[in-house]
C-alpha cells in the first residue's frame, strides 16, 4: 500500500490524467481511503481551474499555416529548392502521363474490341440473310448463262435492284466467281463434284 508521501507526487498528473491505468487506479485506490490526500488533490483543481480563468487561451484559427507560411519563408539552400521544384513538377507531370496512357489504353482497347462489331455493322443491310442466298443463286444462273445452257426464266439479277455482277470470270465454265463492290463481297461458285 502506498504511503501519502508517494501518491502526493502523482496527484497533479492524476489530475491531468498522465499516469499509467495501474497507477491512476493506485491513486483513485488511496484517495478513496485518505482525506488528506483528497484535500491537496482538491486543491489542484481549483488552482487549475483558477489559472485556466486568468489567462485565456490564444485563438488557434491559421496558427500552422501560418508557421508553415514562416517556415517557407526561410533561406534554403539552392540545391534543396531546386529539388522540390523539380519534385513537385515530375508529380504533376507523372500524374498527367498516368492519366494520359490510361485514356490512351482505354481508346487502343475499344477500337480492338469495336472494330469486328463495326464492319459487321457497316456490311449488314436490310436483308442480310437474304443477300447471302440471292447473291449464290445470281452467281450459279451467272454460271448457267456462261456455259451456253438455254433457259428462259428469268434470272434474279434481274429482278433484284441490290445485285450488281461486276466481273464473271473463270477459266472452267462450272466455277464461277462474283463480285459485289458495294458490299465487299465476293462468291466463289463450284457446283457439287459426282
Amino acid at each position: 500500500m502506498a504511503e501519502c508521501g508517494e501518491i502526493g507526487m502523482m496527484l497533479g498528473a492524476f489530475e491531468d490524467s498522465e499516469l499509467e491505468p495501474n497507477e491512476m487506479q493506485e491513486v483513485a485506490f488511496h484517495l478513496a481511503r485518505c482525506e488528506s490526500c483528497t484535500g491537496i488533490l482538491a486543491d489542484y483543481s481549483t488552482l487549475g481551474r483558477d489559472l485556466r480563468s486568468i489567462a485565456p487561451e490564444p485563438p488557434l484559427a491559421g496558427f500552422s499555416s501560418a508557421v508553415i507560411a514562416r517556415v517557407d519563408r526561410l533561406p534554403q539552400p539552392l540545391l534543396t529548392r531546386i529539388a522540390r521544384y523539380l519534385r513537385r513538377q515530375a508529380d504533376s507531370v507523372g500524374a498527367g502521363l498516368a492519366w494520359g496512357g490510361a485514356a490512351a489504353a482505354i481508346a487502343v482497347l475499344t477500337i480492338i474490341l469495336m472494330t469486328p462489331y463495326a464492319e459487321q455493322f457497316a456490311n449488314r443491310g436490310p436483308h442480310s440473310a437474304t443477300s447471302i442466298v440471292k447473291a449464290e443463286h445470281e452467281a450459279a444462273m451467272a454460271v448457267n448463262q456462261v456455259a451456253g445452257s438455254a433457259t428462259s426464266e428469268p434470272t434474279m439479277a434481274d429482278n433484284d435492284s441490290h445485285a450488281d455482277i461486276s466481273r464473271l470470270e473463270s477459266e472452267n465454265h462450272s466455277v464461277a466467281v462474283w463480285s459485289e463492290p458495294r458490299r465487299d463481297t465476293t462468291v466463289i461458285w463450284l457446283p457439287d463434284q459426282p
